[in-house]
């Protein structure tokens, strides 16, 4: 079973370096504490379930018994495309799930370069 806890950050870093964990979940704090991130953070929660839940039972099979619970970070474009994806820590659902991620696209955030959070709680 699944369960999916979702918050939304932004950040300004250069594109063309990896952003760190924390820059990652400081920016992810950073926007929950505005109402435009409360809003977003619904509406992506709810789009996540949707789209993505079922695409990651492929990655759950091929993970085996690697079924820790993890983070997943991602930073959105501004029309929604995902950008940088971090994982913690870094599973084989998780590894697994981050490609077919890098290939999606959300509703536009509030702001370009907007960090959002997945809590990936697994049971067994």
């Amino acid at each position: 079973m699944l369960a999916v806890v979702l918050s939304g950050g932004t950040g300004a870093w250069a594109d063309d370096k990896p952003t760190s964990l924390t820059e990652a979940r400081d920016a992810v704090e950073a926007n929950l504490k505005t109402p435009e991130g409360k809003a977003y953070d619904e509406k992506l929660g709810k789009e996540f379930m949707e789209k993505h839940l079922a695409t990651m039972k492929p990655c759950k099979q091929s993970a085996g018994t690697d079924l820790e619970s993890f983070w997943i970070l991602m930073k959105l474009d501004k029309d929604g495309a995902v950008k940088e994806v971090l994982l913690h820590p870094s599973t084989k659902l998780g590894t697994c799930t981050r490609e077919t991620l890098l290939k999606s696209a959300f509703p536009p955030p509030p702001k370009p370069g907007y960090w959002v959070s997945i809590y990936m709680k697994l049971t067994h």
